[in-house]
């Protein structure tokens, strides 16, 4: 599915650069191997690396431990990005609960040759997409600037 694309504002201006698309934006979303998330909570934000699976326009994370389940709290903001600080993909988010879908499971499953354990583990936390930022850069390590932006609104 296309998503409607906006100009990404950089250094308070609207982009000129290229525009990526949103299926590139999804591939780097449904191929990553891990996913930075940190919860807009009280105290100093702590960025963590979780498994997860994006599904029909979600990510659902397996969080682990119960005190970062409780940080991901139902309706909790979650800013999630991808490990790449060349082809960028910041997920602006908030937490619609717990997850034990079959199809999620078997998702995460395929993707991490694994057997998730429902009862160890505990349900995956949904989050649900508002806003994706995107960019490519080019150069040794980004240093000649922005190829390609964009900014997705999901709903």
């Amino acid at each position: 599915m296309d998503r409607p694309v906006e100009r990404l504002a950089l250094y308070g201006q609207p982009s000129d650069h290229e525009t990526l698309s949103w299926a590139w934006a999804e591939g780097q979303l449904v191929a990553a191997g891990l996913y930075w998330v940190v919860a807009a909570t009280p105290g100093h934000p702590h960025p963590r690396p979780v498994w997860g699976v994006w599904v029909d326009d979600r990510l659902h994370v397996s969080l682990g431990s119960p005190a970062l389940r409780r940080a991901f709290a139902d309706g909790v903001p979650v800013t999630v990005h991808l490990d790449s600080a060349i082809d960028v993909v910041i997920v602006e988010a908030g937490v619609v609960g717990p997850c034990d879908d079959a199809a999620v499971i078997a998702a995460y499953d395929a993707k991490y040759s694994y057997e998730y354990d429902l009862e160890q583990y505990g349900p995956f936390t949904t989050l649900q997409p508002t806003t994706v930022l995107a960019w490519r850069v080019t150069g040794p390590d980004g240093r000649d600037g922005f190829a390609q932006t964009a900014r997705f609104t999901l709903s």
